[in-house]
């Protein structure tokens, strides 16, 4: 993945309404990415990814009236999960749960179903 097609994927999507690029790195050795979008509902994804060659650190924490819904990040912090690094967050930062390695294209399909659902 590459910062391009984070911004491709946020940009493009019918369910963003407004974006805000925090702070982008184009290093060539550390490309990153820091970005804040807003969806219906008063939903606000915040994303941090940087990567480089067998690198890769990510983290899409979705926030609704300030408080946090969901994030999902690799962050080394729970060593014992069987998905280990990567997890996902739930309402708080407390515990964390077993999950897949997420994309940007990955969050976008939750936030469209969380928008469906109306209930976070």
């Amino acid at each position: 993945m590459k910062v391009q097609d984070i911004l491709d994927a946020l940009s493009t999507s019918e369910i963003v309404q407004e974006l805000m690029v925090l702070v982008l790195v184009e290093d060539p050795g550390k490309p990153g990415i820091a970005r804040q979008s807003i969806f219906e509902r008063r939903i606000c994804l915040y994303i941090t990814e940087a990567f480089g060659k067998g690198f890769r650190s990510y983290s899409y924490h979705i926030q609704k009236d300030g408080k946090m819904v969901r994030r999902w990040d690799n962050a080394p912090h729970w060593p014992e999960r069987k998905t280990f690094p990567h997890h996902y967050h739930l309402h708080s930062e407390k515990e964390a749960l077993e999950c897949r390695e997420f994309f940007a294209i990955d969050v976008l399909q939750e936030i469209r179903d969380l928008i469906k659902s109306e209930g976070c």
